[in-house]
């Protein structure tokens, strides 16, 4: 790590920043899956609002908000959820990215469990 007169230490690896966090237990390594399991499905069937960020092909980011009565959102199946375009400004931002670059963030809401997925 280097210093400056600014701030004490500055962070430019991941191992400098492993110094400082540490590491996760093996239970939070596992909490990351690559489909869409039961506890998932349910939880999006009750959701009722959504967060959706895409980047296009030169890595700009759009983060967009999404919503309507709980279960809009449909699991097609293991690796596919259908969300809904709504109409709106028309800018099409999400749905422009995503052909361009098909990796999405996904942060959905169902306030009365006080938990979240994404």
């Amino acid at each position: 790590m280097k210093r400056n007169q600014k701030f004490k230490n500055i962070v430019e690896t991941e191992e400098d920043l492993r110094s400082i966090i540490g590491f996760p237990s093996e239970l939070v390594k596992r909490k990351v899956i690559p489909y869409l399991d039961e506890h998932c499905t349910d939880f999006i069937s009750k959701s009722p609002f959504l967060v959706i960020s895409t980047s296009d092909d030169k890595g700009f980011c759009d983060v967009s908000p999404r919503g309507d009565a709980p279960g809009f959102a449909v699991v097609l199946d293991e690796k596919h959820l259908i969300i809904p375009e709504r109409p709106g400004n028309k800018r099409i931002d999400s749905m422009r990215n995503i052909l361009l670059n098909s990796r999405v963030g996904l942060l959905l809401s169902y306030l009365e469990w006080k938990k979240r997925l994404g």
